[in-house]
């Protein structure tokens, strides 16, 4: 499935929660941007980005891949990578589409 999935895919649900459950909690990640990379002038799927911020402070997923879950989009098995920190203390994750 992930093959199919384009910029256009997650374009409607900027602004959503995507869910990540694990052994302890789940953790909500908004989807607040996503990108359209550089055109490849191959006949390739078009390069894309997604930005979410996380919703704790106190848990940070490294570079892996993760199950999100979202009401309309189902379960995506996406590679995500920490990117930083926001204000209140929260992680930013990209997601990265090539």
């Amino acid at each position: 499935m992930l093959d199919t999935l384009t910029i256009a895919s997650f374009e409607p649900h900027v602004g959503t929660g995507f869910t990540i459950h694990t052994d302890d909690r789940d953790e909500v990640l908004t989807l607040v941007q996503a990108d359209r990379g550089k055109p490849s002038g191959k006949d390739l799927r078009e390069s894309f980005s997604l930005v979410f911020n996380g919703s704790s402070n106190d848990l940070m997923f490294h570079s892996q891949m993760v199950m999100l879950s979202h009401p309309d989009m189902g379960d995506l098995g996406i590679m995500i990578s920490p990117i930083g920190r926001n204000d209140d203390g929260t992680y930013r994750y990209e997601a990265v589409f090539n």
